[in-house]
C-alpha cells in the first residue's frame, strides 16, 4: 500500500447512498475523483471497498448502531483510494429513506477534515486500533468510553468539537461541566 495522502479541496462536495448492508447505490463526481474509483467500479459493491486498514472497526460499529436506530452519525473516516493512497473525510451519514418492506437507504455526506481533528483524531484511532489488535472490539469500546467519559462528553459531542472554529468553546464548556458536575 502506498503510504501517502491525497489532498482533499476545502470546496469538495461528495456524497454517496448505501443500502442497509452498505452496498453502494450512489456515488458523486467528487467522491469518483478522491476515490480514484468509477461509479461502476463502486455502484453494487459494498463501502468498505474504500476502507483504509487504519480505521478501528469500532467506529463502523457506532456507525451502524446509530442509522439502525435512525440517528444521524457523524465522524472522521481515514478512506483508501483504488490506487492505495488515502484520504480523510468528514462524514456525516442518516437514513433518508424507509421503505414499507423495512428497506433502508442512508446517505453519507463527505467534506474535508479539518487539521485540528486530524490531529486527535489520528492519535485516538491508533490507540483504537491497539486496543482491537490486542483485545477486539470489546477493549477498544471500552478504552473510547473510557476516553470520552474522563472529557465528559458524549461521542457525538466530542466529534461536533471539531465541526467548526466554535469547537473549540465547546471543548470548554464540556472540560467546565465536568469539573463541576
Amino acid at each position: 500500500m502506498i503510504d501517502k495522502e491525497l489532498h482533499v479541496d476545502a470546496d469538495i462536495n461528495c456524497s454517496t447512498s448505501t443500502d442497509k448492508d452498505g452496498i453502494i447505490t450512489h456515488v458523486c463526481r467528487d467522491f469518483e475523483k478522491i476515490s480514484g474509483y468509477t461509479k461502476e467500479e463502486l455502484i453494487g459493491k459494498n463501502h468498505n471497498i474504500i476502507r483504509h486498514p487504519d480505521m478501528p472497526k469500532i467506529i463502523f460499529k457506532i456507525m451502524w448502531m446509530k442509522l439502525h436506530n435512525g440517528e444521524k452519525f457523524i465522524g472522521f473516516i481515514k478512506n483508501k483510494a483504488k490506487d492505495g493512497e488515502y484520504y480523510w473525510l468528514s462524514d456525516k451519514a442518516y437514513l433518508y429513506n424507509k421503505g414499507e418492506n423495512g428497506a433502508c437507504k442512508y446517505f453519507s455526506y463527505k467534506g474535508p477534515m479539518s487539521l485540528r481533528a486530524k490531529h486527535h483524531i489520528t492519535k485516538l484511532y491508533s490507540s483504537l486500533l491497539e486496543k482491537e489488535k490486542n483485545g477486539g472490539i470489546e477493549a477498544s469500546q471500552k478504552y473510547l468510553n473510557e476516553y470520552l467519559n474522563y472529557r465528559g462528553v458524549t461521542y457525538n459531542e466530542y466529534i461536533e468539537t471539531f465541526e467548526n472554529t466554535a469547537g473549540l468553546f465547546k471543548v470548554g464548556y464540556f472540560m467546565t461541566r465536568k469539573l463541576f458536575s
